[in-house]
């Protein structure tokens, strides 16, 4: 039986004097408003690098991103485009600014955050969409943002690494040219057939119940589920996927995701560098100011991201 680590109960203990409403039981713009009240958790901001928000034409208008570069002088960089986590209702470009700051910080990157369309006002396959978009233009912009078009990585953590997952896997047929992809506790089973989510089902931080009622907000048609796109892990074929970095957490219902996923790439012959962190919850590294695993996952996830970009 998984143990959570020390750091992780007793910042479980910090919060039990208020607990949290499940997400059901409350508005979406209450549910949103938790996600970002969470962000203090996250760690310092890191000033060594400088940001910019952007606005990416997409094919339903626009959306909000941030570009954050490194305070290194020299050519182009290996870029990153970074899809947040939040069950696919919530998070931001705010949620995951610390997190990005630390990765471009940390592996030298360009990172460009996207703030896909949220759920459930943005179902299926919307957020998808978002990210192939968002990824396709970073790429047709990759000068004037200092990006090396040809080491270009697509990363995400939660929700967000199902889409870049998805993304990475159809840049095989249809471009741009991915060459890593970065997955950071990903979601990648809408049809949550992985053991774990029975074997974590009460949590922390996410439990089966809250993971479900994430699918039913943005993929509602259960049919729909078993797609490629909505679930990566079911896909037959993996050759010719980018390498891949994955992080996942032991304490997650969606653990055995990460797990099998790099697996299915081994076997296809994708280069994978995974590791697996004991006694940890899911989206772990975004409680990076109070979990030191959390902190350290950050930098093992830019070094190693990096390492395949160079």
């Amino acid at each position: 039986m998984s143990v959570l680590h020390a750091q992780v109960r007793q910042l479980l203990e910090s919060l039990s004097d208020r607990p949290a409403a499940q997400p059901w039981e409350m508005s979406i713009a209450a549910y949103r408003e938790a996600g970002e009240r969470l962000t203090a958790l996250a760690g310092d901001v890191d000033e060594r690098c400088t940001v910019r928000d952007l606005t990416i034409p997409v094919r339903q208008g626009s959306v909000a991103a941030r570009s954050y570069h490194p305070t290194v002088a020299g050519p182009a960089l290996p870029g990153v485009v970074y899809l947040h986590g939040g069950a696919f209702v919530r998070g931001s470009l705010d949620t995951h600014d610390r997190l990005c700051r630390k990765l471009c910080v940390r592996g030298e990157l360009i990172v460009v955050s996207v703030a896909y369309g949220l759920a459930p006002e943005n179902r299926f396959p919307s957020a998808h969409h978002d990210a192939t978009d968002a990824t396709a233009w970073v790429s047709e912009h990759a000068d004037e943002l200092g990006i090396d078009a040809a080491a270009l990585a697509i990363a995400g953590d939660s929700s967000g690494g199902a889409l870049a997952a998805s993304v990475a896997l159809a840049s095989r047929e249809h471009g741009p040219a991915i060459k890593a992809q970065g997955l950071l506790c990903p979601a990648l089973d809408a049809t949550m057939s992985s053991d774990s989510v029975e074997r974590h089902k009460d949590g922390p931080f996410l439990t089966r119940a809250a993971l479900a009622w994430a699918y039913d907000m943005y993929l509602p048609d259960i049919d729909v589920r078993r797609s490629t796109s909505a679930s990566p892990l079911l896909t037959q074929d993996l050759a010719g996927a980018p390498p891949a970095v994955i992080v996942s957490a032991q304490v997650d219902p969606v653990a055995d995701d990460a797990d099998r996923y790099g697996e299915k790439l081994a076997a296809a012959g994708v280069k994978v560098r995974a590791h697996e962190y004991e006694g940890m919850p899911h989206a772990f590294p975004l409680l990076a100011g109070v979990l030191d695993a959390g902190d350290h996952a950050i930098t093992v996830f830019a070094r190693e991201l990096a390492a395949l970009l160079r």
